[in-house]
């Protein structure tokens, strides 16, 4: 009778013990039935000691198999350690718990036994949810360079999160029409006519205020978009319950697309206006046949630079080709090299001659803020008999291909930036260009490279346009921008200008 009172004294001691634990207590048998739980166990969710056994598969598993991690009874018993995944309450409703599992062993029956704890972190779960999503949606959002590119990943993103079988952007022309700027997946059918009245509801409804349809299935959502509301449309994967923390999320992520895509829209009406002023003063838009140039600038958003060309026609047969690069990069540079190339073109209309108009520009150079430094390679050509007359400020020197693939480097005239010495005269240098051979003239974004010389980046380039020395100018520099591009862009601003003599007829 005293051993009796004792086992008794024990188990009410151990009963009360588990009872008193915060988190919620449960033991499983190597079968995977739950033998034994705990008073918080019932209250995270909703099962209690009156069931007892729950038998494989218990009820809070049975959603978990098909959402989330796809974490179910089986991967508990065969495992031990710690993770979180989802779980269903007795009343149906869904939550995150953060589950630890050891293995023990019965010391009567020697069986192998699972021992776990349970604790409630939904909260935190939605919490992390939410910041991942927003910071990986501002990490995708920034690389898109238009504003149907950013909405399309905001989307895609959207439709990531809720597994969705269809996604929809859906705004509306002056005349009322709907119109779907995009949808995920692509391949997918036009949208059922009852998706589309559906989201037809949607166009006067507050901003950022989710609402769920049953028939269709789905969840709107409107927010703010340049020129009028944007309908967004989900249709999520039925087996995941659309709760609560969900259309918070969906809220917190579409104000932060609304506010990105007006920004980004704001942005891209700055980038046209400075672009149109960019194109207005970087060069001529037409040019002779036997000319090709690019341009690109280096800075996002706005994409504009310091790097510039000109042709200028001057007389009998003569014609200015510059390039040039200020130093910096972005508005501040496009403003200085807007003045510079003015400046430049004026003077050699006036002067004719690459030295004596580089030394002008020295006086230049030293009165505007910021021009102190740019490098210029100068040149007048006269097409009739392939002369070419040229001088350099700093700059990197020219690239003559001659028709049989012998390279010639334009090295003379090499002179100091301008306006570092004003009052070191400028020299010139003659070259003759045969009928067939092609000049290449370029800033340095085009072959400066980290932990590589310039030396290396003039012989890759040689290299380039020898190879190419027979193919017209245009399809030349598409050839030269495209295998010198490295794979994340150009670092700085890149601008070039080929002319090919025509060979003789």
């Amino acid at each position: 009778m005293e051993l009796a009172r004792l086992r008794n004294h024990h188990a009410r001691w151990r009963a009360a013990l588990i009872d008193s634990l915060q988190e919620a207590f449960f033991v499983m048998d190597e079968d995977g039935a739950v033998t034994e739980i705990n008073s918080a166990f019932t209250d995270i969710l909703g099962y209690g000691p009156e069931g007892l056994p729950y038998r494989p598969v218990q009820p809070w598993w049975a959603d978990a198999v098909t959402a989330g991690p796809r974490e179910g009874i089986e991967s508990v018993r065969a495992s031990s350690g710690s993770r979180i995944i989802p779980v269903t309450h007795r009343d149906g409703h869904r939550l995150w718990v953060a589950i630890t599992l050891n293995e023990v062993e019965d010391p009567d029956t020697g069986r192998r036994m699972k021992v776990g704890t349970m604790r409630d972190v939904t909260a935190e779960w939605f919490s992390n949810r939410r910041d991942a999503a927003l910071a990986n949606l501002g990490l995708r959002m920034s690389d898109a360079k238009s504003l149907p590119e950013n909405l399309r990943i905001a989307l895609g993103e959207l439709a990531r999160l809720w597994q969705t079988r269809r996604a929809l952007a859906v705004t509306w022309d002056p005349a009322g029409r709907p119109q779907v700027l995009c949808s995920i997946p692509d391949d997918l059918p036009e949208p059922p006519g009852e998706v589309l009245a559906t989201v037809e509801g949607l166009r006067n409804r507050p901003v950022l205020r989710p609402i769920t349809f049953a028939r269709p299935a789905g969840v709107g959502i409107t927010l703010e978009y340049p020129g009028g509301p944007l309908a967004i449309w989900l249709e999520p994967d039925p087996v995941l319950p659309f709760t609560s923390q969900d259309r918070s999320l969906l809220v917190a992520l579409c104000g932060y697309i609304g506010q990105s895509l007006q920004r980004i829209s704001l942005v891209g009406q700055q980038r046209e206006m400075i672009l149109a002023f960019q194109r207005a003063i970087l060069g001529p838009g037409a040019l002779p046949a036997e000319f090709s140039v690019r341009y690109e600038p280096a800075v996002r958003p706005l994409q504009v630079g310091g790097d510039w060309y000109d042709v200028v026609d001057l007389s009998n047969g003569r014609i200015g080709i510059v390039v040039g690069d200020c130093v910096g990069h972005g508005v501040s540079a496009a403003a200085v090299m807007g003045q510079m190339r003015s400046a430049c073109r004026a003077l050699l209309l006036q002067l004719a001659n690459p030295a004596r108009t580089l030394t002008a520009m020295d006086g230049f150079a030293g009165r505007i803020p910021g021009a102190m430094g740019t490098t210029m390679f100068c040149g007048v050509l006269d097409t009739r008999t392939g002369r070419l007359v040229y001088s350099n400020a700093g700059h990197p020197p020219g690239i003559f291909v001659h028709p049989d693939g012998r390279t010639e480097l334009l090295e003379g005239g090499g002179d100091l930036p301008l306006g570092v010495l004003p009052e070191l005269p400028r020299s010139t240098t003659t070259c003759a260009l045969c009928p067939g051979g092609t000049v290449l003239l370029y800033t340095d974004g085009l072959i400066e490279r980290r932990h590589r010389s310039l030396d290396a980046g003039i012989r890759q380039i040689a290299a380039v346009v020898r190879e190419g020395r027979t193919a017209p100018p245009e399809e030349l520099a598409q050839r030269l921008m495209a295998v010198m591009r490295p794979d994340g862009g150009f670092e700085d601003d890149v601008a070039l200008l080929l002319y090919r003599r025509p060979a003789a007829r």
